[in-house]
């Protein structure tokens, strides 16, 4: 009989094990992470440091970084990098201020989106730019413990209503 218990218990003690499932996900320090490596995408810039700023792109080839001008569409981070380092070396400074970060998670901490509004003051060629609200959306994906913009696109919002409606 001792053993008709422990063949019944056995079958429910895997069980409930199983049902443990993956560790909890610690979404505070996932969401600094993520912060982080937005942080480090504006500082890049403001910092023209071509380095850091590839280091916040995966490295898979099918990620998509859409700028705001008509030729910025870029499928991998090599090429958008040379384009980038050609912008650099004619810029003087740069400057950026973000408001409105909105940042979300998905409940399995891998997956994470963004929103932002950046200011961008730019010198170049002796010339001095500023860009008001550029619009900036991502998705970033966690990949071996790292994150990376899997996806980027910034957009400068048309005066008034381009369609009435």
């Amino acid at each position: 009989m001792k053993h008709l218990y422990f063949l019944l218990f056995l079958p429910l003690l895997l069980g409930l094990t199983s049902c443990a499932g993956e560790p909890e996900v610690d979404m505070e320090a996932e969401r600094q992470q993520v912060m982080t490596l937005i942080d480090n995408f504006v500082k890049a810039h403001e910092e023209k440091n071509l380095e850091m700023l590839l280091s916040c792109f995966s490295d898979k080839p099918d990620i998509t970084i859409i700028g705001t001008d008509r030729d910025e569409l870029w499928v991998d981070k090599v090429s958008m990098g040379e384009a980038q380092k050609r912008a650099y070396e004619t810029f003087g400074e740069i400057r950026l201020s973000v408001r409105d970060k909105i940042l979300k998670l998905c409940s399995d901490g891998e997956i994470a989106w963004f929103y932002m509004k950046v200011n961008w003051y730019v010198e170049s060629e002796g010339e001095t730019s500023t860009f008001d609200g550029i619009r900036t959306t991502g998705v970033l994906e966690k990949m071996n413990e790292k994150w990376a913009i899997a996806q980027i696109h910034t957009s400068m919002p048309v005066e008034g209503q381009a369609v009435r409606y």
